[in-house]
């Protein structure tokens, strides 16, 4: 009786170590580049972002951790924002990639947790990489940098086919999605000339407005309410094309708020990032811009990067004016009263 039961023991402890062996082999992996998610806490109050975009969203992102960290973020204790970038990427790009599970991507990742720190970079990162790299709260989309104007790009299924692809392999039940409105990129010819870009749509997209950024401007702002703000699955909007609008009504200049034929200049990432920070927050209305420079490490357009970047107070101004005026107006743009540059 005893050997039996040593038998039947045996066997079980051999069976269960074949198994484990199975499972271990088995398991799936995420690459190198991209560690797999930690399980979240309960007690922890941690908001996490997603954005399914280019470099309009890097330009955006990559100052949310210095204004997160400067504004406050709440009943939070940290607030991640991550940005899958491919370089202007329309939607029917992101389909394809999701579709063949393409290692087209860049993930930038920053956090409140390291608040000096601009995003972490991981390279070569596929659509489903980014999605089970944590358990993301909100999903962000865009329109690609030169189709935001025109209606096919919101008429083609594309977008439904993206959250269809979320849905079925986020990590989180409860992620929501939102949809950031970029800006209109620039006329003036010298910007253009810094960067010059092959693509002729970027050309065509004027051609469509007579070359007028305020028609650019009103295809983007018309595409999204009748695409998106009817769209019940988008939780909220981030009008940050309209707070970069508003600005330009000001005194300031497409140089003083891009760097090239389509991105931010630095001051212009700091208008676009007020304006996710308000709307991620759920902020109604700034009081303050509490920002008072760039750090040198968060520098891109500015010549000088061996110091921070001052924000004047009467550039305050014009960004407080700007954000707030795009949250009560977030489809039209709102004519500054800052129409004439301070004495020196």
């Amino acid at each position: 009786m005893r050997n039996t039961l040593k038998k039947i023991f045996a066997l079980l402890l051999s069976s269960l170590m074949i198994l484990g062996m199975f499972t271990a082999c088995n398991k799936e992996t995420t690459p190198e580049t991209v560690p797999g998610p930690t399980e979240p806490a309960e007690e922890a109050k941690v908001l996490k972002v997603l954005t399914l975009g280019h470099s309009l969203a890097v330009d955006c992102g990559h100052m949310m951790n210095l204004i997160l960290s400067t504004e406050g973020i709440g009943e939070y204790e940290e607030v991640k924002v991550a940005t899958l970038y491919y370089s202007g990427c329309p939607l029917h790009k992101h389909v394809k990639f999701m579709t063949e599970n393409a290692p087209e991507y860049n993930l930038y990742v920053s956090s409140t947790a390291t608040p000096d720190s601009p995003p972490q970079i991981m390279q070569d990162v596929t659509m489903l990489d980014s999605l089970k790299y944590d358990y993301w709260d909100i999903i962000i989309m865009q329109g690609g940098v030169f189709e935001i104007a025109r209606e096919a790009t919101f008429q083609d299924g594309n977008i439904q086919l993206i959250q269809n692809y979320v849905n079925e392999n986020k990590l989180n039940p409860l992620a929501y999605f939102a949809w950031h409105m970029a800006w209109a990129t620039p006329v003036d010819n010298t910007l253009r000339d810094k960067y010059p870009y092959e693509n002729n749509s970027y050309y065509t997209s004027y051609e469509i407005y007579d070359h007028q950024r305020s028609g650019f401007y009103g295809g983007i702002a018309q595409c999204v309410k009748d695409y998106i703000a009817t769209d019940e699955t988008f939780k909220f909007i981030i009008p940050a094309g309209t707070a970069i609008e508003n600005a330009l009504s000001s005194y300031l200049e497409e140089a003083d708020l891009h760097r090239d034929y389509a991105h931010a200049s630095d001051l212009g990432r700091v208008v676009a990032s007020y304006t996710w920070y308000c709307r991620l927050m759920g902020v109604e209305k700034l009081e303050e811009i509490k920002l008072d420079a760039i750090p040198k490490a968060f520098l891109k357009s500015t010549e000088d990067k061996t110091q921070d970047r001052v924000i004047t107070e009467a550039e305050k101004a014009i960004i407080l004016e700007a954000v707030n005026n795009a949250l009560a107006n977030p489809l039209e743009m709102t004519q500054s009263q800052y129409t004439e540059a301070p004495a020196q």
